[in-house]
């Protein structure tokens, strides 16, 4: 499928942008990232948040204006037909514009063609929903997948790619519980599903598609925790049941679920520093804060206050032990960010090259010179 948006400049503002960590790190001379920069050229429009904000606003408001307009004409026949015709024109003309935008201003998720992507894609689920109404959950949840999975593969927008996610999982969730053989095995169900977009989402699909792979990973990640967390499948299970008690009654395999609740952020936290992942990193922490959670509210035994001094202490301990202690990187782990992707070896292949030079061995060692002399000064 042909792309929109200009491949090439993607993958040269990609570039561009690990150059530009580096630089800032003395790992490569501004020669050498000016010369990055005049190598793999990019012309997006990249307006400010603040700005990108305010022309999300205005393209919506816009947008209103126009709807409310084209409706003016059918005040008198306001029937489901006639809505449908509208929604139809609208989401048309959005597409027609967001295209045109795109190629003649040089958009690149710059908050005008967000918007239009948004009120087109609205505009085009309108018509299928009031053509095919009464339809069950997991029917709804399938339209907006296969409306959404077009868009996504086109436009490579995170927001489309989190609410295709969410569409999949709410899908097969609602396929689960109306099937009363698969409904006590929902947790494992929706842990199994994760594990498989985890697997699939590991695929590289290329830097266009980059973004959209991290919202779907941490959407698989958190999703694969919550089917295993104790508190949400016991309160889940009395909210499905209709058990309105104020405690949720016991649930079968919980000896289990209370080793998950415990093991899958400690799982999360031993891979993302083992594989160096930032998110499945970040993630285990966070889940392993919503594991406390879980065994507090089950397990009152400390006061909370006394629970809240210990635990930040504990924390601001640890936090400045290991920021002192990783200020010389050691197992390959330091506290620097690291801005760089899973292809900056390739890019600093092809980066190199432009200089006539090639880095030695198959991985980059800043340092030693050996990246154009990037990084042996004594700074690093």
């Amino acid at each position: 499928m042909k792309k929109p948006y200009n491949e090439t400049w993607i993958n040269n503002l990609h570039i561009q942008n690990i150059s530009q960590s580096w630089f800032k790190r003395n790992l490569i001379t501004p020669k050498q990232f000016e010369k990055i920069i005049l190598e793999f050229p990019e012309s997006f429009y990249k307006p400010g948040i603040f700005v990108k904000t305010g022309l999300f606003l205005f393209t919506l408001l816009a947008g209103c204006f126009f709807s409310g307009f084209i409706s003016l004409f059918f005040l008198e026949n306001s029937t489901d037909k006639i809505f449908t015709v509208l929604s139809i024109v609208c989401s048309i003309s959005y597409f027609f514009t967001l295209e045109y935008m795109i190629k003649d201003r040089k958009l690149y998720h710059s908050g005008i063609d967000n918007a239009l992507l948004y009120m087109a894609a609205v505009a085009a689920l309108i018509p299928l929903f009031l053509s095919f109404d009464h339809l069950k959950i997991w029917q709804y949840c399938l339209i907006i997948l296969i409306v959404n999975s077009f868009l996504l593969a086109r436009y490579a927008d995170i927001l489309i790619a989190f609410i295709s996610v969410g569409a999949l999982y709410v899908m097969f969730a609602n396929v689960i519980v109306a099937t009363p053989q698969l409904k006590p095995f929902l947790p494992f169900c929706l842990m199994l599903i994760s594990a498989i977009i985890y697997s699939l989402n590991r695929i590289n699909y290329g830097v266009y598609y980059t973004n959209c792979q991290i919202v779907i990973k941490i959407v698989a990640l958190v999703i694969f925790y919550l089917g295993g967390n104790y508190y949400v499948v016991r309160e889940g299970n009395a909210l499905l049941s209709d058990l309105l008690t104020p405690i949720a009654p016991q649930i079968p395999f919980s000896g289990l679920f209370y080793i998950l609740t415990m093991a899958i952020p400690v799982i999360y936290i031993y891979f993302g520093l083992q594989n160096k992942d930032r998110i499945l990193f970040i993630t285990g922490l966070l889940t392993t804060a919503f594991s406390v959670f879980t065994y507090r509210y089950y397990f009152d035994i400390i006061p909370m206050d006394l629970i809240l001094v210990i635990a930040g202490s504990v924390v601001i301990i640890l936090s400045v032990l290991c920021i002192k202690y990783l200020k010389t990187p050691r197992f390959g782990i330091s506290d620097q960010k690291d801005e760089s992707q899973s292809t900056a070896n390739l890019e600093a292949m092809l980066i190199a090259h432009q200089f006539g030079q090639a880095p030695a061995g198959d991985q980059l060692h800043f340092g030693g010179g050996d990246f154009g002399g990037g990084g042996a000064g004594n700074s690093y």
